[in-house]
């Protein structure tokens, strides 16, 4: 009998979960954003504004749907430039579409997008700053108010693993934020999802644009993308699929399935060259062929866990979230 993990009989929709526009420092309003999106094949954006919730459902309709989300950043404080300065920087995704109370911050953390949104901002008045503790309590608290919470960009923010396996809760890590990765060629980071990994943390992986359309180019947007496995499109079963983590995220080739059937692992995917199995610590294998649409892997030899990885011959790669064994199969 086969075990899905990624079922073929679920539609997958196309998401850009990290974006910017107008509201903060991107260059595109909401519904420019929302047709520009459409017309490369997305169906789902999350409009992660810096530090300002907004409640964008009125872009949601029958085919596209606007996850209410907001990026918090956390700052040292220290340098004399923010090119010197560690940050962590957060991605908030809401329940609620509708929620926009802005949980762990003040009015200080409002920053320079708080004036032209005081009267909106509401607020529980705590302070973020830059502490292990701090940044603990920022991801409690969003938990506890509905608010799945995902690490952007270490590399760019110069988080080091002292920092990031100190962080507890986070839903995912951006393996891929395109925007920055264009910038800086470091921020394809899937070696830290798998120390994460390896450091004993459990959570997903997701790619994002990171998207601000400067001058209202399109650079920097429709790099990676995360596939959203649900019966039918609606806010609530995207949420719903986000927390469980029915979605994989790739830059390239499409996952048409993934299964366990007869101690095998099996992968299904669009063409590729190189399939490839990262089980616990150094078990890894792959398959390595011009036109690979398939590939088997030995489920007794993984571990405690596997995550698979398709490449395709345009450099584009896609990513499964780390699989646990004793999840699968409790």
């Amino acid at each position: 009998m086969k075990k899905y993990l990624i079922d073929p009989t679920k539609r997958q929709y196309k998401a850009n979960l990290h974006c910017h526009t107008v509201l903060s420092d991107g260059s595109l309003t909401p519904e420019e954003i929302k047709e520009r999106y459409k017309a490369h094949g997305y169906e789902i954006v999350a409009f992660s504004d810096h530090e300002i919730l907004h409640d964008n459902s009125h872009l949601t309709d029958d085919g596209f749907v606007a996850i209410t989300a907001v990026e918090y950043s956390i700052n040292q404080g220290i340098a004399s430039t923010w090119r010197d300065e560690k940050s962590i920087h957060l991605n908030l995704f809401s329940k609620d579409p509708h929620n926009t109370f802005h949980t762990a911050s003040s009015v200080r953390n409002g920053g320079r997008y708080y004036p032209r949104f005081k009267d909106e901002f509401r607020c529980d008045g705590f302070d973020r700053v830059y502490t292990e503790e701090c940044i603990n309590e920022v991801i409690k608290r969003a938990i506890a108010a509905g608010f799945l919470v995902q690490l952007n960009h270490p590399n760019w923010s110069m988080n080091t693993r002292e920092d990031y396996m100190a962080f507890k809760g986070l839903w995912a890590l951006e393996i891929l934020n395109y925007c920055t990765e264009l910038e800086t060629g470091a921020e394809y980071c899937p070696y830290i999802y798998d120390d994460m990994l390896n450091g004993g943390k459990r959570l997903f992986c997701t790619m994002g644009d990171d998207n601000h359309n400067g001058g209202g180019s399109d650079v920097g947007s429709y790099g990676g993308a995360t596939y959203i496995l649900v019966d039918s499109l609606s806010y609530k079963n995207v949420w719903g699929a986000m927390e469980k983590g029915d979605f994989y995220c790739s830059s390239g080739p499409r996952i048409r399935a993934l299964y366990i059937e007869d101690g095998k692992i099996v992968v299904e995917c669009d063409p590729a060259q190189n399939i490839i199995l990262n089980g616990q610590n150094r078990r890894f294998r792959n398959v390595y062929r011009a036109g690979l649409t398939r590939a088997e892997f030995d489920l007794d030899f993984v571990g405690d866990r596997f995550r698979i990885t398709v490449c395709d011959d345009k450099g584009g790669r896609a990513h499964t979230s780390a699989y646990f064994l004793d999840e699968i199969f409790r």
